[in-house]
């Protein structure tokens, strides 16, 4: 049986096409064949775990053309590594010497009892490396190092399937149920080199982004075969997507393995949604925040149908008014069909203030008494018509206790309201409240005698704590924090402002209520943009989250984009061309 396991890893190297490549390309390619036989022989000279090797299903019928457009059925693995193969190096006896191992060829790792082997090789035939590397200055060999550890995080996720994902499961389904290798190799290369395994394989001659070559696998061993990716037009439409070059080399590198694994969204509409959900379900699953090739390039995937939208920070600028180019850019997405939904800490009537600065409220624009909207941080949530589907109360106690902290001599600069739905309580008048009203639009704080009085005649939503600087609410917010621990969620969405929640409450849970109450799917028609602390778990909560230039970083790392501009440079506008029409 070892001797046949041997044979066949033998023949699986042979060339299945002759290709013609420079004698240094041959070197290493020669190499790295021996290197390959040489691992299959030691995994056949290890003692077998199981009685028998069963053979996997069925790989064959899945070889069809792969990739952007495809290989032929018949096409090699690495053209310029499969086709040399008849000059693989060999001893003077014309066997494969064992120890014959290259140094650019990746050692193999292990996941649980599974031996894996990430080969991430950088082709430049006969000098030719990407263009990328003079255009940008690109240090290709770092570039070949950041793949090869993200192939190998991929190929952790695809063995090990630590969550249980069913979209790992799809992707596993023509794995053998039994495995004791796991193989994969990536090429980075230039347009031209790309163009001519197009020219050769698919009759096309122009560059695309990345071809995949299934290879054929047998009994516990899995060899997927090769993804190979140009770097030219990878950085290309990285540029145009707006991340960086290995987050475009992510996308491909799932688009391409999951063509090995059998997925193929060219060949209907169904199997094109297929393979956009799986893909960013293991791109969401690894932690990449990009969207897949599929998703990004597929007809089938609709419009987004939802805009949802913060406004301090994000929608507003520093002004507190919407500007006339995100103005235009919000009233075209409105007339195709797009419903903007306004998510934001403040309280209705400021909302519908702010949008009037750019003549956008009332029922034709973005929110009014009969727009769906998330407000107070997502403590009013009401849906389509107005009507109210999720409301929540600041329990007494404290709302008790905040006031009294107020009374501690490291708050006497800072000014501490009541949000009790369309209108705002307080203790003590204070400039900062005013600004508050003037400047942020919220309703003007009317001074009450007295705490009781305030919740005899109101329903506390959220307290809101507000300072002279950034400075001041970040030398108090610690104790703020521990005073209210488990019993209240502290958050932030503008530098100068504390907000003290109901416990168990943000925006995010505003944001589902009011998407739910909509029958809106939020990883397919929704686009979120925010830049607050408080907007973080909003982008995680949809399929697009889109972070402002100026947002947090919390939120930026939750993001799936990350914009280029600010809300002082219409970022909005840009989200709205971007990932919404």
């Amino acid at each position: 049986m070892r001797g046949t396991l041997l044979a066949r890893a033998r023949t699986l190297v042979k060339p299945t096409r002759a290709c013609a490549s420079s004698s240094k390309s041959t070197s290493v390619v020669a190499r790295q064949a021996s290197t390959y036989v040489a691992r299959v022989q030691r995994v056949a000279n290890r003692p077998r775990v199981s009685p028998s090797l069963s053979l996997p299903r069925d790989w064959t019928a899945r070889r069809r053309g792969f990739g952007a457009g495809g290989a032929s059925p018949s096409s090699p693995l690495l053209p310029s590594f499969r086709a040399l193969l008849s000059t693989r190096a060999k001893d003077g006896d014309g066997s494969y010497d064992e120890d014959d191992e290259d140094e650019d060829v990746s050692e193999s790792f292990f996941v649980g009892d599974v031996e894996c082997v990430c080969d991430v090789m950088v082709i430049d035939e006969d000098g030719h490396e990407p263009a990328e590397v003079a255009k940008s200055a690109l240090d290709i060999m770092a570039l070949r190092k950041e793949v090869e550890a993200d192939a190998c995080e991929l190929v952790e996720l695809l063995v090990k399937n630590p969550a249980a994902s069913a979209a790992v499961e799809l992707a596993r389904k023509t794995l053998p149920k039994s495995m004791s290798h796991f193989e994969i190799s990536v090429a980075l290369c230039s347009d031209e080199y790309i163009r001519s395994l197009n020219a050769g394989f698919r009759q096309k001659d122009s560059a695309t982004d990345v071809l995949s070559f299934p290879a054929e696998s047998f009994g516990p061993m899995a060899v997927l075969g090769d993804v190979i990716v140009s770097v030219d037009t990878a950085a290309e439409q990285a540029r145009e997507v707006g991340h960086t070059l290995r987050d475009e080399c992510r996308v491909l590198l799932v688009h391409g393995t999951l063509h090995l694994l059998g997925l193929d969204h060219e060949l209907s509409d169904e199997d094109a949604r297929v393979m956009a959900e799986t893909e960013q379900e293991l791109l969401k699953l690894l932690g990449w925040k990009v969207t897949g090739l599929t998703q990004r390039a597929s007809a089938v995937i609709p419009q987004r149908k939802v805009l949802v939208v913060d406004l301090d920070g994000t929608l507003l600028n520093e002004n507190s008014t919407i500007t006339p180019r995100t103005a235009d850019a919000l009233r075209r997405a409105l007339a195709s069909g797009v419903e903007v939904v306004v998510a934001t800490g403040k309280a209705r009537p400021a909302a519908m203030r702010a949008a009037a600065t750019a003549g956008l409220d009332g029922p034709d624009g973005i929110v009014g008494q009969t727009t769906p909207g998330v407000f107070l941080q997502g403590l009013e949530v009401y849906g389509r018509g107005g009507e109210l589907v999720y409301e929540a109360t600041m329990t007494e106690d404290v709302t008790r206790d905040a006031f009294m902290m107020m009374e501690d001599v490291v708050h006497k600069d800072l000014a501490l309201t009541a949000f009790c739905g369309d209108n705002c309580a307080t203790l003590k008048s204070h400039s900062l409240l005013d600004d508050l009203h003037q400047i942020f639009h919220e309703p003007k704080s009317e001074v009450i005698d007295s705490v009781d009085t305030i919740l005899s005649n109101n329903r506390v939503k959220k307290l809101l704590l507000m300072g002279p600087s950034k400075e001041s609410i970040d030398s108090i917010r610690s104790i703020w924090e521990a005073a209210f621990r488990d019993r209240a969620e502290i958050t932030q969405a503008v530098p100068t402002m504390l907000e003290i929640l109901p416990l168990g409450n943000d925006k995010s849970k505003g944001v589902s209520a009011v998407l739910k109450s909509m029958d809106v799917n939020p990883m397919s028609d929704v686009v979120a943009v925010g830049d607050g602390e408080n907007d973080a778990e909003m982008l995680r909560v949809v399929g697009c989250g889109v972070a402002m230039a100026n947002a947090a970083n919390k939120t930026k790392e939750n993001a799936t984009h990350v914009l280029e501009l600010s809300n002082e440079e219409d970022g909005v506008a840009e989200a709205i061309d971007r990932f919404v029409l």
